[in-house]
């Protein structure tokens, strides 16, 4: 595709800039040797702006055993905005998320799963895969089975950067295809995704300002036939201002995504989205009575989506996240219902 020498220009001080914050990463963590800083206190008693459990969850953190699950606990992300942070060395972590919206209006129901592992106390690998099933509700050419996508990232924890941001996360993601997925879960390109999701502490109670920062670049994925006639190659640049309020089990958020698009028919132009809503951190005691292992979150969320020579996009979108370790999934004791109190 054709780039002005002002797009060029543009693409290349992002890609300098990204590269430039790897590097600093990579250099860090060799000098320190995983270790944290010296003006900082220990890995377990360091403060966090990531959000906490919940307050119910608070009283059994002297537990041996949930300490071990700190980073099942520890919330992750919320639709569209990661919370920095990496799993500590060592921690295996498999999540799953289903998405409600391809319940109400699409002939295919996305299960995206995860695994989290912590290399160090710094660097984070994972891995996510996108399988498709029939949905129950819709019909049409769609409705089918299929293995969706595979994603493969890395992410570094750089920790404070000045009094700007109290917590700052490097990553580097890869998407793939995986046989014929519907274009609308992912098009027939790969896509190489350098981000940066910071955390800011407001100044009222439970409040965090969260700011994701990602260029999606999509290019021709190796091992893969040609992309189908009506499939455009986009670029995205993508800046997410989230700001989420979660005094304990219940909290709230907004966030604003803004959007600058590059595609081979409209050429450049901008969208944004504008989502608001609650999520509800459920305790483990409460899932733990109805005989559900590890850790749930609920967010539900009013959407509005613009893009320029595009309809606007308004309605509800709904997530349930579930996050637990591997034991956990197999383990039958796990399953059983254990009373509150």
């Amino acid at each position: 595709m054709n780039f002005k020498p002002a797009q060029y220009r543009f693409f290349r001080l992002c890609g300098g800039l990204f590269s430039f914050f790897l590097l600093a990463g990579s250099a860090r963590a060799d000098s320190k040797n995983d270790q944290p800083p010296a003006d900082t206190p220990p890995a377990d008693t360091a403060p966090s702006t990531n959000p906490p459990s919940t307050k119910a969850d608070k009283p059994f953190m002297g537990d041996l055993r949930t300490r071990m699950m700190e980073d099942i606990l520890r919330m992750r992300e919320f639709f569209d905005t990661t919370i920095p942070g990496t799993m500590k060395k060592y921690k295996l972590v498999f999540s799953f998320s289903p998405r409600s919206s391809d319940l109400r209006k699409a002939e295919y129901i996305r299960m995206s799963t995860t695994l989290r592992y912590g290399l160090s106390n710094r660097w984070e690998i994972y891995g996510s895969m996108t399988p498709f099933i029939p949905s129950p509700i819709n019909s049409g050419f769609e409705h089918r089975w299929g293995t969706g996508e595979a994603k493969l990232g890395l992410r570094y924890d750089l920790g404070r950067l000045g009094k700007l941001f109290d917590n700052v996360t490097l990553g580097l993601e890869g998407r793939t295809p995986l046989g014929k997925p519907p274009p609308t879960l992912i098009d027939s390109y790969g896509h190489l995704v350098p981000m940066i999701a910071t955390s800011h502490p407001l100044p009222f109670d439970d409040t965090n300002l969260y700011l994701n920062i990602a260029y999606d670049r999509a290019f021709d994925a190796p091992f893969r036939e040609s992309p189908p006639p009506g499939l455009i190659r986009r670029h995205v640049f993508i800046v997410t201002p989230s700001v989420l309020y979660k005094p304990g089990e219940f909290g709230a958020f907004a966030s604003y995504s803004w959007r600058l698009f590059d595609d081979e028919t409209i050429g450049q132009h901008f969208g944004y989205e504008i989502k608001a809503g609650p999520i509800w951190d459920i305790p483990l005691w409460r899932t733990q009575s109805w005989g559900l292992p590890g850790k749930w979150q609920i967010e539900l969320a009013g959407r509005l989506t613009f893009e320029e020579g595009m309809p606007n996009d308004k309605g509800i979108s709904a997530r349930v996240r579930w996050r637990t370790s591997i034991r956990e999934v197999f383990s039958k004791k796990s399953y059983q219902r254990k009373p509150h109190g």
